[in-house]
């Protein structure tokens, strides 16, 4: 954990270039799902693509895509920055107290059981 402190900066900026690589895309928001789910509406409505209109919707929804996505790594890189700085629940944590607290969630059978299929309750 101190390694990790001490060099926050580059961690910090691996994970901005991760998030900002325009091939890789590692989000799937609702709208997007909602979009991948709907692929064959699309298709027979596909007309509407060809129509004035049709641009524009497609502009609409590439924006708002991306305007999503902007917010969500930046919810990412904050949260990535407190968690170097040992901010948790609003409280600054030592090392210690952090390992403590990342120990004690390790643990915690509410993690545990998202973790092991065997917990779940239709199993």
């Amino acid at each position: 954990m101190e390694v990790m402190r001490s060099s926050q900066e580059a961690l910090l900026t691996i994970v901005e270039v991760l998030l900002y690589d325009p091939l890789f895309d590692w989000t799937m928001n609702p709208l997007k799902a909602f979009y991948l789910q709907h692929d064959e509406q699309q298709e027979l409505n596909a007309t509407l693509s060809s129509t004035i209109g049709g641009e524009d919707i497609d502009n609409h929804r590439k924006s708002s895509d991306s305007q999503t996505f902007n917010k969500v790594a930046e919810r990412v890189l904050l949260r990535l920055q407190e968690k170097l700085k040992g901010v948790e629940e609003g409280t600054v944590l030592s090392v210690g107290g952090q390992v403590n607290l990342l120990i004690q969630q390790a643990m915690d059978p509410k993690n545990l059981s998202r973790l092991f299929p065997g917990w779940q309750a239709w199993v």
